[in-house]
């Protein structure tokens, strides 16, 4: 028939014992990493659209037309007339 040592028995049950706390250990290792991982996607889409605003308020700051209208406003710019214009040729 077939016998088996009870050395052997044993060393295979400590052998399915490691594995199994391995097996344990590496699910808990992988559910912390994708829990952070999530928190990081969420951050980063919050920064995403953090970044969409401040372009879309860079983007009204800088108008060529809110310039013009400071420039004369406060600056009292204007757009020159042609006979305020010099045309300077080079030599």
């Amino acid at each position: 028939m077939f016998s088996v040592s009870p050395w052997r028995v044993a060393l295979l049950w400590v052998l399915v014992l490691i594995s199994a706390i391995a097996v344990g250990l590496v699910s808990h290792l992988s559910r912390q990493q994708y829990a952070q991982l999530m928190i990081l996607e969420r951050e980063a889409n919050q920064l995403d659209e953090v970044y969409g605003k401040y372009l879309l308020e860079q983007s009204a700051w800088g108008s060529l037309q809110r310039v013009e209208t400071m420039a004369v406003q406060q600056l009292n710019m204007h757009s020159p007339r042609s006979s305020e214009i010099l045309m300077v040729k080079s030599q």
